[in-house]
């Protein structure tokens, strides 16, 4: 059975179990949100050990090339590039169908605080080394960063650092077999993140207000999906088909879909770059980690969508263009930030985006609370389905990839 068939069968019986429970059974809830966490810690139990081992010897294979800068510049433009542009779909699409208002709300609630630039700096250089391995569960930057360290270490002494170079290189290749593991069992564990998210968006959403919202999202998702990505990779990489490419990465973004967290499938998607696509560790280990980090554009575009049914909501004047640039130019940077909010992505830059608004917004976000899960999952769907598809057209660009036929596909 293929890998992504394996998932859907799980987020099936997710969803067929969500369904079942009876949603004043407060026991059942807190058995499946246990379940969930649970799986979502399993999930991206091998994903640090991989990175750290990877990446090092992914930058020094690189660097003897002279390729590293070449690929990492070029990854970071196009991050950017990726980000700002996703956004700008957001914002017009959602600018030209105008979802009706959203009744405002007087009660209070609360959701993830975005983390600031001080706060991530202090992330990446904590006060012992070795926190670094300990606190970075919900952010890859900090062992990203030293891992890249590590790489350029490699370099100064061949001959002393050869048998360290092999070492790494070694378990690399075993915490690649780890993973793989884990990639295979994560449609079991789909099952109990799904029923959990899906148990709360039934016991959240009781009013259709939200229904055009959620409509305008959705035919963004598509039109992105089956649209912009395809046609930006059909340019992109020699004029050839583009939706097998997209089939390769259905598993993880499927996973992403349904857990709304993109450190989740982060190993699944790694093992089908590698084995459906063919794309060699010294582009995988160096993109995908970083695409994930930084190149939220899916979540961009989710967020600016969001936003703007938030303002239209409190006003029935409707939007000034100021307001429309101010959102181009301030949620992609917002957006570059939540590489430490892999699971509550579209949410966090909504607050965020409250916040620096003002204007009497700052507590906006609280009539989007009860699709938060919606949101947030379009955005990690596109964001893994995004990362995927970046990776590819750096790789090919470079020359780090061997393309495979559609039936050897995982």
């Amino acid at each position: 059975m293929k890998i992504w068939m394996k998932y859907l069968v799980g987020a099936v019986l997710g969803v067929a179990i969500a369904l079942v429970v009876p949603i004043d059974d407060v026991s059942l809830r807190g058995t499946l949100a246990f379940l969930a966490e649970l799986s979502i810690r399993i999930g991206r139990y091998a994903l640090i050990p991989l990175v750290l081992f990877s990446l090092p010897v992914a930058v020094f294979e690189l660097n003897e090339d002279k390729e590293f800068w070449r690929l990492l510049g070029r990854s970071l433009l196009l991050i950017i590039v990726s980000v700002a542009c996703f956004t700008l779909i957001g914002v017009v699409t959602t600018t030209a169908f105008k979802p009706s208002r959203i009744p405002l709300l007087s009660d209070a609630g609360s959701t993830a605080a975005t983390p600031g630039i001080k706060d991530l700096l202090l992330a990446v250089f904590p006060s012992s080394f070795f926190k670094v391995f300990t606190d970075s569960g919900d952010f890859l930057l900090p062992v990203y960063f030293l891992a890249i360290l590590l790489g350029f270490a490699f370099s100064y002494d061949k001959i002393a650092t050869k048998p360290v170079v092999s070492l790494f290189d070694s378990l690399s290749r075993i915490f690649y077999q780890i993973n793989s593991f884990f990639a295979e069992f994560l449609g079991v564990l789909v099952i109990a993140v799904t029923a959990f998210n899906v148990l709360g968006l039934r016991m959240a959403v009781k009013s259709e207000v939200y229904r055009p919202l959620l409509i305008v999202i959705g035919a963004e998702v598509l039109a992105v999906t089956f649209i912009v990505i395809p046609a930006i990779l059909y340019f992109a990489c020699g004029r050839k088909h583009p939706y097998r490419w997209l089939y390769a990465f259905l598993a993880p973004a499927l996973a992403a879909l349904v857990s709304g967290d993109v450190y989740f499938p982060l190993g699944s998607i790694t093992k089908h770059a590698k084995e459906s696509l063919g794309i060699r560790r010294r582009a995988n280990s160096v993109v995908l980690p970083l695409t994930v980090i930084f190149g939220r554009a899916g979540t961009a575009l989710v967020t600016a969508s969001a936003f703007i049914a938030v303002l239209s909501s409190y006003s029935s004047l409707g939007i000034s263009i100021g307001s429309l640039l101010w959102i181009l130019a301030v949620a992609p940077l917002l957006t570059l930030l939540l590489g430490a909010a892999p699971g509550s992505g579209a949410m966090t830059a909504l607050v965020a985006l409250c916040a620096f608004y003002g204007k009497g917004f700052e507590n906006g976000y609280l009539i989007i609370l009860p699709i938060a899960f919606p949101l947030i999952s379009a955005g990690a769907f596109l964001d893994m389905l995004w990362s995927g598809c970046m990776t590819l057209m750096l790789a090919r660009d470079s020359g780090q990839m061997q393309e495979k036929e559609v039936r050897f596909y995982i």
